[in-house]
């Protein structure tokens, strides 16, 4: 989380605050959506917005699997991003967990 960390130094309050926006952020479930829905635009879109997030964040292993499936979508290589959803799935459970606790 060093760019969330680097952000707001000095000022613990807000950076808790801030990390707990990913709880609302709505990238990931429009990401599930348009897997789901079978629509290779829409799910490009979201995780490509995702994965920004996560950068910011500092969340860099979830950030990876996001960029690896927007590639695999952005190459139509799209059973290969849906077969990626769970450990995206995974990922975003923990991490939201992690925020929760």
């Amino acid at each position: 989380m060093s760019v969330a960390l680097e952000r707001f130094m000095g000022n613990e309050a807000m950076l808790a605050r801030y990390l707990q926006k990913f709880l609302t952020e709505e990238s990931y479930a429009r990401l599930l959506a348009a897997v789901a829905a079978g629509e290779c635009e829409a799910a490009g879109v979201a995780a490509h917005s995702l994965k920004s997030v996560c950068g910011t964040l500092g969340c860099e292993s979830m950030r990876e699997l996001v960029l690896r499936q927007e590639q695999h979508i952005r190459n139509g290589d799209w059973d290969e991003a849906v077969s990626m959803m769970p450990e995206i799935t995974d990922s975003y459970n923990n991490i939201c967990a992690a925020l929760r606790s």
